[in-house]
This record gives structure tokens, C-alpha cells and sequence, in this order.
């Protein structure tokens, strides 16, 4: 009874601001500045902005300071100072922001969290400032080439999974997507754009925003892996889920003035005319489909790519309902480098020339398939190639009928054939092959499409083809939604340059309700 009298007293001599600041950290990004103050409970605040000069105030009741707020690493332009002020009662703690302008904060609290506790987020976002992100970006148009937007995952207070030797995924994902991005735009025909630049936090939504502000054709979002042991290892690509992208084009179907950004040319038209969802929804409906048949066509390019350098998680892309792929109108994948919560995958990730294998491997993923299926007028050439030699892209080359020959003629005929990367190619084993060249590796050709010469020999007399085009004799196939012209040539063991021929299709791009025929094995 007396130890618990002791108890009761001891906690009532407790003063009243038992929480405590711990620490503050400044992070600035293109759009914001973000401070965090972390605390040693939930905060109890209040605050408000005042002018002539311009501040903002924050009240903690309940709290007191324990950090030097004069020794803050604070690099932002927008914030000049954080200091201390008298409190508005006792017991209390009040923090006051020097600003550079006037500003409208957005305040809120966050629970605990990986490695960080408690703490207070304020929002301080740039007036009247694009993003440097999207300021350094080319506009797109005619001649514009592939853009290819890469997502740094994670950033600034959100460290995303943590190594056992305390590896940041924040800063692998960075690494990677920097070195991409250096090989993106070295390569003619192609640029990149990245999300983030530095070690800050970008809005998952602001991601996507990024991508289609720049015109990009592809969204590659570079992530590490975790899990709750040590166990798992290997590289992954996942893909948008078919559930999440219907949420997602519901979601964008009810904001009218998101359509035009979407559908282009016909989301101006829809607008203009009388209201019709059902319209909307078809065009709408026909994009994402096309777009999510890209992001898994590209996913398995890269993943073949990866599989020379790393040890596969998976040998297939993986669908998943994930937030940074939600943008309904531009292919995404996302790539995970490997398993951070491995202790040899680590070790891997935090080596710099691991991480240029990685970037050449899923920079090489994504060439292919753009050499393979080319957009908007491309020109993917290789570097160091005269303007005689370079290899145009900007429309597949036309499929080759077999042709039986009977008897070897006297003359070869020399029939020269770009060396464009076929549309399917044979499987390769995942975990075996040369490790891929650095960053910066010229001397290999890499990236040098180079045309070879082809023995042809004619025929001393008309033969008929090896193959029947008899369409009685084949499989009629109704395009579905979610099917791609490379998944039927997958799903039926045939080429897509056949199925190109026999449906004399102009392009590799298919509609649903198309009918497509198929020449039975």
C-alpha cells in the first residue's frame, strides 16, 4: 500500500509537459518545404501564420524542448529560421518559423512508424513556383522522341525499408534512378525525367502528375523489397492490377476536367458536347487497356534484362493494386531491385557497381521493347554511327513470308536486314549469363544498331508457302480486355510478326472486340 502511495505521488510531481521535441528536420523539394518535429508522444497543437514579416507560430501544450534548434540542418529558402518564443501559457512550448513569404501550411500529425516516433508535419508549399521537376522538362511534341519518367521511390522522412546493416532503400532507389536516367539520355531517340532528384518526399499523386505533365510514355517506379525475415531474395516487376485500374478510371471518370488530360483531343470534344459517361467511359475504357497491355509488355523485357544480372523473385510480371501505378493513362511498372531485408542482397544494392548493372539491365529492358515496338516517330539509334548507317524505327518492318526453297541458285542474293530486336524472344535462363556492363561502358557497342547480311537463296521455281493462310482451318479469337498482341503470340505459341501477317494488321496495337485469326498448331 505505502509503494503504491509513493507511485501515485511521484506521478503527480510530473510536470505537465511530459512531452518532450526531440529533434527537427528540414526537408526541402522542388514544390515544399517540409518540417518534422519529432516529439516523444502524440502533440497537442495549435498554430497560426502572421505577417509584416511573415511567420508562421505553432503552440505545443504540454511540451518542452530538448534539441538546439540553432544547430538545425536547414537548407530551404522558404524557412530562414526556427526559434523559440514566449508560450502562450505555462507549461507550454512555442515555436515560431521565419518565412521568405506568405504561405498557407498544412499542419498535421503522424503515429509512429518504421524508425521514427511521433511526430508533427508542416507542409510548407512554394507560391506561384512550378516543380523543378517538371520545369526542367522538355515539352513534348513532334519529334520528341521516347520520354521515359523514373520514380525514385520513397524520400526525405519516408526512408521506405530499412537493411540490417541500416541501408535506406530512399537512397538505393535514388542511386539506381539517377544512373538511369544518365543512361536514358545518352541514348539518342530517348530522354528521361525524374520524379525526385534529392532526398525529399514526393506525393505519391504528384508522381503520375509529373510523368504526364512531361508527356511521358513510360512511368518506372525503382523500389527495394522487404519482408519480416531474411529469407526472400531477388528482383521483381509488378504491374497495375486489373482491379485497381478499373477503381482508378471510376475515380477519374467523375472529375470532368481530369478527362481532358487523359483522353487528349477526345476528352476536348466530350467536353464541349453534351454529357455522355458512357461515351467517356469507352475512350477511357480503350486507353487504360492499351496502356496497362505496355506496362506488362515492357515489364517482361526488363525482367529478361534483369534476370543476366540479378537472381529473379519472380520470372513473370506480377500485378498488384499499387498507388504510383495508378495512372490510368500511361504504361507503369514498377521495379524491385532486389530484397533489402537480405543480408546478401544488401550488401548488393548498397554497391555502386551493382547498382550500374542494375540501371543498364532495366535501362536495356526498356530500350528493347521501344526498338520493338516503336511510339511516335522515334528515331532509337546507337551512338557513334554515321547518318547513313542509323537504323529508323518509326514503323515495324514489314513481317517476311517463308519461303521453301528447292534447289540452292548459283548467285546468293545479299538481302540486308536492320538488326531490330524481334517482338518475342526466346526464353533465357534467369539466373545465369555475363554480369551487365557499368555505367558508361562505350567500348562493348552497346546501344549500336547495326544492320547484318542475310544469305537468301532463290528459288528455281515457284513454290507454294510452308505455311497455310486457309483462315477456315484457324482459331477466330475476340479481343478481351487487358490482351495484348504479344500475350496472344505467347498464349497461342506463335510470332506476333505472324499473326501481323495473317490479320494484316498495320500495327502491333490491338482494340477490344478485334478479331483476330489463328493458325492452329
Amino acid at each position: 500500500m505505502r509503494l503504491i502511495l509513493v507511485i501515485a505521488l511521484s506521478l503527480l510531481a510530473l510536470p505537465s509537459w511530459a512531452n518532450q521535441l526531440k529533434s527537427v528536420r528540414v526537408w526541402p523539394s522542388p514544390d515544399n518545404t517540409r518540417v518534422v518535429l519529432d516529439m516523444s508522444s502524440a502533440p497537442n497543437y495549435n498554430y497560426f501564420t502572421l505577417t509584416g514579416p511573415d511567420r508562421l507560430v505553432i503552440d505545443l501544450k504540454g511540451a518542452s524542448n530538448v534539441t538546439n534548434l540553432a544547430r538545425i540542418e536547414n537548407k530551404s529558402e522558404l524557412v530562414r529560421k526556427i526559434r523559440e518564443s514566449s508560450p502562450l501559457e505555462k507549461g507550454g512550448l512555442r515555436l515560431v518559423l521565419d518565412l521568405s513569404s506568405t504561405i498557407k501550411p498544412v499542419v498535421f500529425p503522424l503515429a509512429p512508424a518504421g524508425p521514427y516516433g511521433h511526430r508533427l508535419v508542416i507542409d510548407l508549399p512554394y507560391e506561384e513556383k512550378a516543380s523543378a521537376a517538371v520545369q526542367a522538362t522538355p515539352v513534348g511534341g513532334k519529334g520528341k522522341g521516347v520520354v521515359i519518367a523514373i520514380d525514385p521511390g520513397h524520400g526525405g522522412e519516408d526512408p521506405g525499408s530499412i537493411g540490417p546493416r541500416r541501408t535506406y532503400e530512399k537512397r538505393v532507389t535514388l542511386a539506381v534512378s539517377q544512373k538511369l536516367a544518365a543512361l536514358i539520355d545518352r541514348e539518342p531517340g530517348m530522354r528521361a525525367v525524374l520524379t525526385r532528384r534529392g532526398d525529399y518526399f514526393v506525393d505519391l499523386n504528384k508522381r503520375s502528375e509529373i510523368a504526364r505533365k512531361a508527356k511521358a510514355d513510360l512511368l518506372v517506379s525503382v523500389h527495394a523489397d522487404s519482408f519480416h525475415n531474411s529469407t526472400p531474395r531477388g528482383a521483381s516487376v509488378w504491374v497495375l492490377s486489373t482491379n485497381r485500374a478499373n477503381r482508378e478510371m471510376g475515380s477519374w471518370l467523375e472529375k470532368q476536367e481530369k478527362q481532358g488530360e487523359l483522353l487528349g483531343g477526345v476528352g476536348k470534344v466530350l467536353a464541349e458536347s453534351d454529357p455522355n459517361p458512357y461515351l467517356a467511359q469507352t475512350f477511357l475504357d480503350l486507353s487504360m487497356d492499351k496502356s496497362r497491355a505496355e506496362g506488362y509488355d515492357v515489364s517482361r523485357q526488363i525482367l529478361r534484362s534483369l534476370g543476366r544480372v540479378a537472381r529473379l523473385h519472380k520470372k513473370a510480371p506480377e500485378h498488384a493494386s499499387l498507388a504510383v501505378l495508378k495512372a490510368p493513362d500511361i504504361p507503369s511498372v514498377l521495379v524491385e531491385t532486389g530484397f533489402i531485408s537480405n543480408h546478401a542482397e544488401e550488401q548488393l544494392l548498397a554497391t555502386a557497381s551493382y547498382q550500374d548493372q542494375l540501371a543498364r539491365a532495366i535501362f536495356e529492358g526498356i530500350r528493347n521493347y521501344y526498338r520493338a515496338h516503336p511510339t511516335k516517330g522515334a528515331m532509337l539509334t546507337g551512338k557513334g554511327q554515321g547518318s547513313n548507317k542509323q537504323a529508323a524505327v518509326s514503323r515495324p518492318a514489314p513481317a517476311s513470308k517463308p519461303v521453301a526453297v528447292s534447289k540452292p541458285a548459283a548467285q546468293p542474293v545479299q538481302q540486308v536486314v536492320t538488326n531490330r530486336m524481334p517482338a518475342t524472344e526466346p526464353n533465357r535462363s534467369s539466373d545465369g549469363g555475363a554480369p551487365v556492363s557499368s555505367v558508361g561502358g562505350s567500348s562493348s557497342g552497346a546501344g549500336v544498331i547495326k544492320p547484318y547480311v542475310v544469305a537468301a537463296k532463290e528459288p528455281s521455281a515457284p513454290v507454294a508457302s510452308v505455311q497455310s493462310n486457309d483462315k477456315a482451318n484457324m482459331l477466330r479469337h475476340v479481343v478481351t480486355r487487358g490482351q495484348s498482341l504479344s500475350r496472344l503470340a505467347e498464349k497461342y505459341g506463335v510470332s506476333q510478326a505472324r499473326l501481323v501477317e495473317l490479320n494484316k494488321l498495320k500495327s502491333r496495337d490491338i482494340q477490344i472486340g478485334q478479331v483476330l485469326y489463328i493458325p492452329q498448331k
